[in-house]
Parts: C-alpha cells; structure tokens; sequence
C-alpha cells in the first residue's frame, strides 16, 4: 500500500479478518470494532492484550487511532458509560480520546495460525499442526438456486459477509447445475417466465459454509444479490462443523531433551513470569502440545496426541492432582504469559497490509498476578533467641 494512502478503522478490521476470520468467535464471544467510527482515519495502532491502565496510558501519551486487543475491551452488555464504572471505565477514556477499539479473541484462538501456533512457532517446534483440528463451531451450510449467471455474485455477496471462509480457504463453495420450477401468482414478479405460467429454468444450487454468528447478514446478503423475488435458500446445521483452524498446537522438538531441560528453553522463549508444574518431575520430552490461555481441560487430548509436556495456563488445583497422577507434565505458564505472544503476528499481519502506511507499536504487559517469597531471615536476629552466647562471654553462631 502506498505511504499516502488512507487507511481507516474497517480497513484493519478486513485485514485482520482474511487472517483471523471474525465470523469464527465463540457464539459467547465479543470480537470486531466494539468502538468508534469504521470509517475514522487510522494512522497508529497500539496493540495490546487487555486495555489496562497501563495501555490505556499509552494510549494517551500515543494518541493512536486505534487500540487492538486480544481480549474484548467490551465483553458484557454496558447499561451506561461511565469512567467510574468498572465494565465501561475503559471504553469511555478511549471514546474521550478519540480512539477506535478492535478485540480479536476467541477468533484469533482458533485460527490456522492464531494464539496457541504462535506459541509453538516461538518454542522452535517442527511439524505444528492444530491439537485439535476443526474449531468447536457452530458451522452451518447454506445452499441457495440462483440462476447460472448470477452464482458468482451471490457468491460474493456471501464472502463480504464472512461466509464461505475454511481455513485458510475463501470463496469455498460447491455447484451443481439442475432445473428449477415455479408457478408465479397474477400478482408476482418474476425475474424469469410469466405469472400465472408454470416455468421450468436451468439453475446452479450453489453451497457455502457460514458460521452461525454471521447466519443473519449472510443471509441477507444473499437476499440483496439474489434476483429472484423469492429465492430458496436451504440452511443445515453441521453438527460438530467446523470452519478450519483449531485448538491449541502440537509439534516436536528438533531433539529429545530432558523435562527440566525443556521448560528452561519455555522460560526463556516465552518468558513468563513463572512456571508451575505437575506430573513427573522426570521424563524425556519429544512433543510439546500448547493452548495458550485458560486450557487445562485440553489435558486429555494432549495426552491423545502423545504429548510428553503440555503448556498452557490457569491450571487449578484437581486438575494439578491429575497430572501428577498422569506420564505427562503440566506446565503453568499463566494466561498471558502465552497469549501475548499473538500481539506481534497482528503487527505483522497489518505491517505486511499497509506497510509505512500505519505505524503500529506492540504492548507487552507481564502477569498481573506476581509472585510473592518473603526475604531471607537475617543471620543475626534478636527474635526467637537466635543469638546463642558462649561460655567465655561472647557470641557464637
């Protein structure tokens, strides 16, 4: 892109989203332009993981057009605006600075090369592939009879929707030709044949994938491109669909390499705040399975993949007990110690979008919980009678 051309809100949000499809949320999910207008010119973005204070005094030292976050800045519904409300604080000092919002969460979690890949990429993992392929979505196939000539439109309109999208893959659709009939009332228009004549007319069943989350607007997507006054549009929930993508990552280490080994190399390239573990305090490791975040309840299937050491964060205290049980360690590396590590690769998607066009600076916060040791006691201490005295008058220790 050229330096000069305008880039604006929506502009990030499309770049984001042929990498991060926005349709590929969790139907609980709160992710796309959550503030500001689409259309506002963006010459900055600071990309963050959450909109702390810490961020959001950046932002008003920057001044950046926009904010992207990986968690949603606002993730409930807000009854008010209020800097002195605790779920809208954040929203309204960015709506005070001018600033736009993007959050990509849970989309960027199971995206081909989203959160959890970008973990395994920096542990120097070979062979990466999803842990468990195909997200849990809510997938729904669409099929629609539209004449020969029209197909490639409705197609179209279907994409800029958010359908059609598997994978790394757009525009996936299937076509068959056929014959369609119809009978138009004295009262109806039709687009081919005459009311009140039976009509048989050469169509294409055209069928696309679409996330539930984008069923609505591709749905009256395809109403606006179709040219029929009535077109028969088919919808099929996929039960287990998916749309590409999966959870967590899974790869080998280039060479076998003891446990307390491995997890030195998780320290230093990941570079968390600490790392618990669970599980055998000895064993070789060969595969590294990853869920970047909250994903202990993945343990199984890191287990089924033959992972040796599974990393992820926020592991609780019976999940813990079933690791040391288990062959396989567990190791805790907090929420955000592993998810910020998606931060670069949308610098990166947006730097390789726009080029000179948009600064973008990343944001790397540590945990917010930190660990506590109290200080080493004093050899010398005139508490508990540490102080023994000799039978010459002195001190000994």
């Amino acid at each position: 892109m050229s330096p000069r051309a305008r880039v604006t809100v929506r502009d990030v949000y499309r770049a984001l989203d042929d990498h991060y499809p926005f349709a590929h949320r969790a139907d609980w999910d709160n992710v796309g332009i959550l503030a500001g207008d689409p259309a506002a010119p963006v010459r900055s973005v600071l990309v963050a993981l959450d909109a702390t204070p810490a961020a959001l005094a950046l932002c008003g030292r920057m001044r950046p057009g926009l904010l992207l976050t990986h968690h949603p800045v606002v993730f409930t519904p807000l009854k008010s605006v209020r800097p002195d409300v605790p779920d809208s604080s954040a929203a309204y000092s960015l709506l005070r600075m001018g600033t736009a919002v993007i959050s990509a969460h849970t989309n960027a979690d199971v995206a081909p090369r989203g959160v959890s890949w970008a973990v395994a990429r920096r542990l120097g993992l070979s062979g990466i592939r999803p842990l468990i392929p195909g997200e849990p979505s809510d997938a729904c196939k669409v099929a629609v009879f539209v004449p020969p000539d029209r197909a490639d439109a409705v197609m179209t309109a279907v994409s800029e929707a958010g359908g059609g999208r598997i994978g790394e893959y757009a525009r996936c659709s299937f076509r068959v030709s056929g014959i369609g009939t119809f009978l138009p009332s004295n009262a109806a228009r039709p687009f081919a044949g005459r009311a009140g004549r039976e009509e048989k007319v050469e169509e294409i069943r055209l069928e696309t994938v679409v996330a539930r989350s984008r069923l609505p607007q591709a749905l009256a997507a395809v109403r606006r491109a179709h040219p029929y006054e009535e077109p028969a549009i088919d919808v099929y929930p996929l039960v287990g669909g998916a749309l590409g993508g999966g959870v967590g990552a899974v790869g080998d280490l280039r060479a076998p390499a003891p446990l307390d080994a491995a997890l030195g190399e998780v320290f230093r390239r990941i570079r968390p705040s600490w790392i618990k573990v669970s599980g055998p305090r000895r064993r070789t490791v060969r595969r590294i399975a990853v869920v970047a975040g909250s994903g202990a309840e993945f343990a199984k299937a890191a287990r089924e993949a033959g992972a040796d050491l599974y990393v992820t964060g926020d592991v609780k205290y019976h999940q813990a007990l079933e690791a040391a049980a288990g062959t396989m360690a567990v190791a805790d590396v907090g929420h955000g110690s592993a998810e910020r590590w998606i931060l670069p690769e949308f610098r990166r998607v947006l730097s390789e979008r726009f080029g000179k066009g948009l600064a973008v600076r990343v944001f790397m916060e540590k945990e917010p919980l930190r660990m506590f040791r109290p200080e080493r006691m004093q050899r010398r201490s005139n508490i508990g009678g540490t102080m023994k005295r000799s039978t010459k008058g002195g001190t000994r220790r």
